[in-house]
């Protein structure tokens, strides 16, 4: 199966929300396990006031969003992100991909935005991908 052409100004979102086991998988999978992460009262003297999931889960729904736009054959090239604000435990994340534009190679740049429930940016940046393959 094959999808339409990408064009500029078009948007996909994908939404999650992020649990203790993410928490878990995540640091299971980054060795990853600063205490900011896991532990209540180590985090609570820290400027987020309490414990804060790894930003790269939220930065991850980048992959999902990424594949529901171009279908299963697409990669990575390039990105650039910015952390604005902490993601929390118990936050509904949508992350929204913008085309931005697109080369006569086929990259397409897309900006990014990670947002909770109550809309607040996390995440900002933009990432470079293209297809590789015309199925989705």
């Amino acid at each position: 199966m094959s999808i339409g052409p990408l064009q500029t100004g078009q948007t996909v979102s994908v939404s999650r929300t992020v649990t203790e086991d993410d928490i878990e998988a995540f640091a299971e999978l980054s060795f990853d396990r600063n205490p900011v992460h896991f532990d209540e009262d180590f985090a609570s003297e820290t400027i987020f006031g309490k414990r804060i999931a790894h930003g790269m889960i939220g930065a991850s729904l980048i992959s999902g969003a990424l594949t529901k736009l171009m279908g299963k054959g697409n990669v990575w090239l390039s990105a650039s992100i910015k952390f604005e604000k902490p993601i929390y435990i118990g936050d509904e994340l949508t992350c929204t991909l913008t085309v931005s534009d697109i080369n006569q190679r086929g990259v397409a740049s897309l900006d990014i935005e990670v947002k909770n429930a109550r809309k607040e940016v996390l995440i900002s940046g933009d990432v470079q991908s293209m297809r590789f393959t015309s199925d989705s």
